[in-house]
């Protein structure tokens, strides 16, 4: 029965399906499949899941695939058995994976034909693995999808009563510092997510969402598809393409909401063609993960004048969202997160757990109600970023008077030269402001010779824009020098085609020493 309460995703789904059925929930290669057919669909997969793999509530689900049709079935239809999901991030290192499907005891892995390969090279390391659900492909001793897909749902697969606490999907980390962690996402957790991603962005019915991001990040999985269904909006499902591509997208299905990274955007102002497409119906974009070069914010708004912009700031700790910078503030103050949101808790902490005063820079921390209850198979972990209620989240950031957030970089990010503190995200700030630079990081790397008295030396790592290819190291440093003390300046520079990246945007700073 459709309305109030919604406690549960399989609550949201349900409500959704039974007052718009006929409503357009996803639109895959072009084909546009209501509410009515996502939860057939759904109803056979968990049909098949439950009656030839046995999966039950609480099991765990891997997933190896990209964006598409089957991964967003699936995860309606883990709603119906309370299966946990488990997406995998498949650019992590075999081994990686190999130890997420193991740690998480999955007993089944639904594997796409573009990773049947890869799946091919870890599966004699994950031995809890009972099925093989494989998409586009044929794997040996594997169910087809379509098999599932094509059964009748005639049979009502058990399903113990799904409260908020229950697991619903386990998002492990990228892994690229080393052991990956899983924080576990519950119910309660996405429903609250849903309400702090839909007050800022003024998500709404009407709305046709653009999924590009990848599904085993927590902006598709736990903020997209969930305020989508609880909506009753639309998603257009789109597999990694380029820019051109999505833009065409844009145009074809009307798409009205694009969330992605700063870099996407960049080579969306770069369009040399752009204008030949019509983007009318576009009215947000919102970008996470790196700081937005303010010139790519200008040449936005040159080029789509009636789309607000928007900064956002979440962790997979925190489920997701929990800091917006409005299109009112995106010009003036480009390199804040913005202000937190109202049910957030929020606050800046020195090292002793003291809140320090506006202005000053300590550690972001939120408060236990807004970060996961565990990491998956490590209770020990959790409790080690905390102090007392407030999950520590690694960064330096301070609060100005207004409220407006400014990270400054992680604290394993922080250098120090001849002894002064140099916040790695607060010089990257000034490299990406300078017009010729599309992108920038900043490292800390061991003072030697005459210089070895210093203890570490600043390094940039820095992308130029295709117009900006005569940037030399002299004029970023006078353009620096103009800007910051002395020590922050750069004492190295190095030019690159292209900073190394996880798939979720984050640079992989490791690789840039």
């Amino acid at each position: 029965m459709s309305g109030l309460p919604i406690r549960t995703m399989q609550d949201v789904w349900t409500n959704t399906v039974d007052k718009f059925p006929r409503k357009a929930a996803a639109i895959w290669q072009d084909r546009a499949y209501s509410y009515a057919e996502i939860d057939s669909l759904a109803a056979a997969v968990a049909t098949g899941l439950s009656r030839r793999f046995g999966l039950a509530k609480g099991d765990r689900l891997a997933v190896l695939a990209p964006n598409g049709l089957e991964c967003f079935v699936l995860y309606w239809a883990a709603q119906r058995l309370g299966v946990t999901l488990v997406p995998i991030n498949h650019r992590l290192r075999p081994d990686v994976i190999a130890f997420i499907v193991s740690e998480t005891a999955s007993r089944a892995v639904v594997v796409h034909r573009e990773f049947a390969p890869l799946f091919g090279q870890i599966r004699a390391q994950c031995a809890a693995v009972e099925h093989v659900l494989a998409v586009e492909c044929a794997i040996d001793g594997a169910t087809a999808w379509a098999d599932f897909a094509s059964i009748s749902a005639d049979f009502v697969p058990p399903c113990g009563a799904i409260s908020p606490d229950d697991i619903c999907v386990i998002v492990y980390t990228s892994g690229t510092t080393g052991v990956p962690k899983g924080p576990v996402i519950t119910h309660d957790n996405l429903i609250y997510n849903i309400r702090n991603t839909i007050l800022p962005h003024s998500f709404r019915h009407e709305d046709v969402h653009m999924l590009a991001v990848p599904l085993f990040h927590c902006t598709g999985l736990n903020s997209i598809i969930t305020t989508s269904a609880y909506l009753g909006s639309t998603v257009v499902l789109a597999p990694v393409m380029n820019v051109k591509d999505l833009v065409a997208l844009i145009q074809k299905h009307r798409i009205t909401t694009w969330l992605g990274v700063p870099t996407l955007f960049h080579f969306l102002t770069a369009m040399k063609d752009l204008a030949a497409y019509d983007l009318s119906s576009l009215r947000l974009i919102a970008y996470s993960g790196s700081p937005m070069p303010p010139e790519t914010i200008r040449r936005l708004r040159a080029k789509f004048p009636g789309v607000k912009l928007h900064n956002f700031f979440g962790l997979t700790e925190t489920i997701s969202i929990t800091n917006v910078l409005a299109d009112c503030d995106a010009d003036a103050r480009p390199e804040s997160i913005g202000k937190v949101l109202p049910e957030v808790g929020q606050k800046i902490l020195d090292d002793a757990g003291r809140e320090v005063p506006a202005g000053t820079v300590g550690e972001l921390c939120f408060h236990r109600t807004e970060v996961i209850r565990e990491y998956w198979n490590r209770p020990d972990l959790l409790p080690q970023s905390m102090a007392g209620d407030w999950f520590r989240t690694g960064d330096f950031a301070l609060v100005d008077d207004d409220g407006y957030v400014y990270l400054k970089g992680r604290k394993k990010d922080m250098i120090i030269v001849g002894g002064e503190n140099v916040y790695a995200l607060e010089v990257e700030n000034v490299l990406v402001s300078h017009g010729k630079v599309l992108e920038a990081a900043v490292v800390g790397v061991p003072a030697t010779g005459i210089r070895s008295y210093l203890g570490e030396l600043v390094k940039a790592v820095v992308v130029r824009r295709e117009e900006g290819m005569d940037l030399t190291e002299n004029d970023l440093r006078r353009f620096c020098s103009e800007k910051l003390a002395s020590y922050q300046v750069p004492q190295i520079i190095e030019f690159r085609d292209a900073l190394p990246r996880t798939p979720s945007g984050k640079v992989m700073k490791a690789e840039l020493k």
